[in-house]
């Protein structure tokens, strides 16, 4: 039992009226999964070992995303968008010390570097200041792009890298990524907003956006919103 979870999971279960003893572990998963289940007053909680260093707003997330299932209850908008945020960041951006040749730029089918100056000139007038670029290391289905700010980096999903992806696909990413570095991120009412409306405006300026939109969709099976 970890008792510092088990404290987070108590505090939670107390606010959500659940009077079960908690008793938590963090779990070898072989991917992402958290598994919560009660049996004669007891409740058993597994988390994935990989959230162990996650940070205490993540863990009091998904705390209420389970207890509320275990409940019954709705579960409240705000703890999954900050669970599922996390996650995604999480799949897509690999720590740093993983074989160096899976951060070079040059995939099977399409050159990362070469891409992103073709954008830059065609649509920055060559103003984007040069990030990092790299694929990821997985065959990420939930983001297919990201731009890391703390390390000025673009990682696009090596799923992409295939011959049968269209290459403005891959432009597209790379322009709306583009213009994450090109408008940064404000705040709103405490919230950080990063798709503002204009950048909104600005990304569906891209001559293939509905193309390409319609293509992510159609190979993650997910709204538009899950893209990035």
């Amino acid at each position: 039992m970890d008792i510092k979870l088990t404290q987070i999971f108590s505090n939670v279960s107390l606010n959500l009226g659940i009077k079960h003893k908690i008793v938590s572990e963090y779990y070898s998963y072989k991917h992402i999964k958290n598994t919560a289940r009660a049996k004669k007053g007891i409740l058993y909680v597994r988390v994935s070992d990989k959230l162990k260093d996650a940070p205490l707003e993540i863990k009091e997330a998904l705390a209420y995303i389970l207890l509320s299932k275990i409940k019954g209850t709705r579960v409240a908008p705000r703890y999954k968008r900050t669970y599922n945020d996390f996650i995604h960041e999480l799949i897509i951006n690999e720590p740093s010390d993983i074989t160096s040749g899976l951060h070079k730029p040059i995939g099977i089918y399409f050159d990362l570097e070469e891409i992103f100056y073709c954008i830059n000139n065609n649509y920055f007038s060559n103003e984007v200041p040069t990030p990092a670029l790299r694929w990821s290391k997985k065959k990420a289905y939930r983001i297919f792009g990201r731009y890391d700010r703390a390390k000025n980096e673009i990682i696009i999903s090596r799923l992409l890298d295939e011959k049968k992806t269209p290459r403005f696909v891959i432009e597209y990413i790379m322009y709306h990524e583009m213009l994450h570095i090109k408008f940064g991120f404000t705040y709103k009412k405490g919230r950080r907003r990063v798709h503002t409306r204009q950048f909104k405006k600005e990304d569906e300026k891209f001559p293939f956006y509905t193309e390409s939109i319609d293509y992510l969709k159609e190979i993650s099976g997910r709204e538009k919103r899950s893209l990035f």
